[in-house]
């Protein structure tokens, strides 16, 4: 890992990160890395939690440990108690450890479709991606949280460029505006809902964003609304999709255009191909395998399935349609969500939308949204409103039979819209809490 010490080492006493109000150079960042060292056993291999009162304290352990033979398992302050516990018990009583070669990461799914998986990287592949970026003097936000691979993509990204990573108060949209004019960052990387909440709160008039360049959004399907809504609301800055998997880590794509939603992968060291529908993702930052799950979705010749539905166009351009588990079987006929979110998004009125299965008697599953709107009417107009638009748009069993008009649309710990089913499975009363 020299390269890294090299890289870092150049940046001197330019600035690595703002975070509570404190500042760090590259040449204090290379000294918190010099002090987790000595915090690290000598001998031996270990899972070291990687808990720190800071992200960029955080990111020296973890790349302290990738100095090492030891395996990093992160644990936000965020996550509850419990959820740490789980997560500590699978890290520690793991076999596949004998598998790893080098440094190890531990990362773990966010749960929303059942209990979240635990994934062994192999920390050096993985940093290894980052080792020809080009310099650069960004000011880049960082929300998510250094236990999400888009996280870490966000973080090594910045710093492995000479970048300066800004950390805000909180992971809310009055925070992200407020660390962006106060900082003048100038790159913006955030999930589609959270752009989307950005937006809706008015945090883009309250503030002065103007510094902004890029944003890069990803993490889930960007509605073509409300992608939109942001070349309108950011005229100056460059709309990059961004594309990448908890098993593979981030795949460098580049979007056709600031409105356009399909993509090229432009990554020499990625294959792809399509089977299905679904994106199949080659790789050597793969992970090494799951730590309490079944390898599903691994091939034992490389490749991995992303569950991840695309369609593709006379030119190899890749648009995300959604996630093979979030389409809905409506008696056998297969429904997309974000099909019906396309539609219903060009409601005038309707501000957001969140298509999600609900339980049918006959059908086994309907198809159930929740919306967010600028108008007085209840659910039962927008009903009428939504089957009225939806005809000869979509076909029959792909409307809405229940429409649920929410105040906001809530977020998960990944940043990422959740609806009223996911909440309610991940209550605090509900043994399944994340």
């Amino acid at each position: 890992m020299t390269w890294i010490r090299q890289q870092l080492a150049a940046c001197g006493d330019r600035i690595a990160c703002n975070e509570g109000g404190k500042t760090w150079s590259y040449a204090e960042f290379i000294e918190l890395i010099d002090h987790a060292l000595t915090q690290l056993p000598s001998k031996g291999v270990a899972v070291i939690e990687v808990q720190a009162a800071t992200t960029i304290e955080g990111l020296a352990m973890l790349l302290a440990i990738g100095e090492t033979r030891h395996i990093a398992l992160p644990l936000p302050a965020e996550l509850p108690e419990a959820e740490q516990d789980k997560r500590r018990l699978v890290a520690n009583s793991s076999q596949l450890y004998n598998q790893l070669e080098g440094s190890g990461l531990v990362l773990f799914s966010s749960g929303t479709s059942g209990e979240p998986k635990g994934m062994l990287h192999n920390l050096d592949a993985l940093l290894d991606r980052y080792k020809n970026l080009s310099a650069r003097k960004d000011r880049s936000l960082l929300l998510l949280l250094i236990d999400h691979i888009g996280g870490l993509d966000s973080a090594f990204r910045c710093l492995f460029s000479g970048s300066t990573l800004v950390v805000p108060e909180a992971r809310s949209p009055e925070a992200a505006g407020l660390a962006i004019a106060s900082h003048q960052v100038n790159v913006l990387p955030a999930s589609p809902t959270f752009l989307n909440l950005m937006l809706l709160s008015g945090t883009v008039q309250e503030y002065d964003l103007s510094t902004v360049e890029i944003i890069a959004y990803g993490a889930e399907a960007m509605p073509q609304k409300v992608l939109k809504r942001l070349a309108k609301a950011f005229p100056n800055a460059q709309l990059q999709q961004k594309f990448g998997t908890s098993e593979t880590g981030a795949i460098r794509i580049k979007s056709i255009d600031n409105e356009s939603l399909f993509f090229r992968i432009k990554d020499s060291d990625t294959k792809w191909k399509i089977v299905e529908e679904e994106l199949w993702l080659k790789t050597p930052s793969r992970v090494v395998g799951y730590l309490n799950a079944d390898d599903v979705g691994l091939e034992a010749d490389g490749w991995y399935r992303t569950g991840d539905l695309v369609e593709i166009d006379d030119h190899d351009n890749l648009r995300i349609i959604g996630r093979a588990s979030a389409v809905i079987n409506v008696g056998g006929q297969k429904v997309h969500p974000s099909e019906v979110e396309a539609i219903i998004g060009e409601i005038e009125g309707i501000e957001t939308v969140n298509i999600y299965a609900m339980e049918a008697p006959v059908t086994g599953s309907a198809v159930a949204c929740e919306i967010v709107v600028s108008g007085d009417e209840g659910s039962r107009v927008w009903k009428r409103i939504i089957r009225n638009h939806c005809r000869g748009k979509l076909a029959p069993w792909k409307i809405p039979s229940s429409v649920k008009i929410v105040d906001s649309m809530s977020v998960n710990i990944r940043m990422k819209k959740s609806s009223s089913l996911e909440q309610s499975r991940n209550s605090p009363q509900s043994p399944e809490h994340p």
